[in-house]
């Protein structure tokens, strides 16, 4: 339903001629975020326990890989025929392309549904109606909701804190280290792309090798070995203003932090149900939008009142993620076990 709306907005680009316009698709197009979900729990249905980390990874890696093309294609259409005219040709091609997937999805995504082993007679009855959005279905599954999302594994609760403050973190500095490297670290701009496109090309290529790394060991020694590793790097920011020197530490944050996002939502997924995972998922998206957007905002008031705060924020909240990592999964033995025992299940 919600690739529908992406053609409608690239239209809504085009024929765009304000900033104030352009905001009208650019909001309808947040729409598209109630189809967070079910994607989200397509590729949990989709990956086996063994591997789940390693495929995560090359599901993300294989998403992204249009985003090392795709900024070269815009900036050459602005840079030969300007802001506007560039933009708007842009959007054509995009409206173009958009279809293939819309295509792609109707045809061949089905959904892999598996009974739950607990559901009630009545209640399977009740979701096999012919007419499964009657009043009473809607109630059902509004209600069946809301009993999964308070019902959530409480192992749960310090790994989604931890990655809170990473995302937190990392929206902290993340956005501001283009102003650090042009004003602080006096780069050019084309120094500056090639910092970017190299991290992009880095994260592609380690991303999966790390993730089947990952499967190999304990998930919970991984995220915190990864919080540890990038703590600190961030600091040597501060004291090295040289091209190759920002090039090496940015890439050494690629290689430790990278693996973060797949394995901890391999280990959330192997840690909740999978009747309980859209309410886990609901959940997750607004944690990491509003976690983002406070970091954000926290970045800004701390650049302002000085350029390496946003940096050793950084440092200090990661550690704090780390923290709860040990207290939470290796200092109290008995929840140690528990969490072994679900995730076994």
């Amino acid at each position: 339903m919600t690739s529908w709306i992406g053609p409608a907005i690239l239209f809504g680009y085009y024929l765009s001629n304000s900033w104030a316009v352009l905001s009208i698709p650019i909001l309808i197009g947040a729409i598209g975020g109630i189809s967070s979900t079910a994607w989200r729990q397509l590729v949990a249905d989709a990956t086996v326990q063994k591997n789940r980390t390693a495929q995560l990874s090359l599901y993300q890696t294989l998403t992204t890989i249009p985003s090392i093309f795709a900024p070269l294609v815009g900036g050459y259409l602005v840079y030969t025929m300007g802001a506007v005219d560039g933009f708007r040709l842009g959007a054509i091609i995009a409206l173009m392309i958009s279809p293939i997937s819309t295509i792609l999805l109707v045809k061949f995504l089905r959904e892999n549904e598996l009974k739950p082993l607990h559901v009630k007679p009545e209640q399977s009855l009740l979701h096999n109606r012919k007419n499964p959005e009657s009043f009473e279905s809607v109630f059902y599954h509004s209600k069946n909701f809301w009993s999964n999302l308070v019902t959530l594994p409480k192992a749960l609760i310090p790994l989604l804190s931890a990655y809170i403050l990473v995302i937190v973190a990392n929206s902290i500095m993340g956005p501001y280290l283009i102003f650090y490297g042009i004003t602080i670290a006096k780069l050019d701009s084309f120094q500056w792309g090639i910092i970017l496109s190299m991290q992009i090309l880095f994260a592609n290529l380690v991303r999966t090798p790390l993730g089947i790394v990952s499967d190999r060991f304990d998930k919970r020694k991984i995220l915190l070995l990864s919080v540890i590793t990038t703590a600190p790097l961030s600091i040597f920011l501060i004291l090295e203003h040289s091209f190759w020197w920002i090039l090496a530490i940015l890439l050494a944050m690629i290689a430790t932090g990278v693996n973060y996002g797949p394995t901890h939502e391999a280990l959330q997924i192997e840690l909740t149900p999978r009747e309980k995972r859209p309410a886990l998922f609901a959940v997750y998206d607004v944690l990491r939008n509003v976690s983002a957007s406070a970091g954000t905002i926290i970045g800004a008031i701390l650049f302002t009142i000085s350029y390496a705060l946003p940096f050793y924020s950084f440092t200090a909240i990661e550690l704090c993620s780390g923290a709860i990592i040990t207290c939470a999964f290796f200092l109290k033995p008995g929840k140690q076990r528990s969490v072994d025992t679900s995730q076994k299940s």
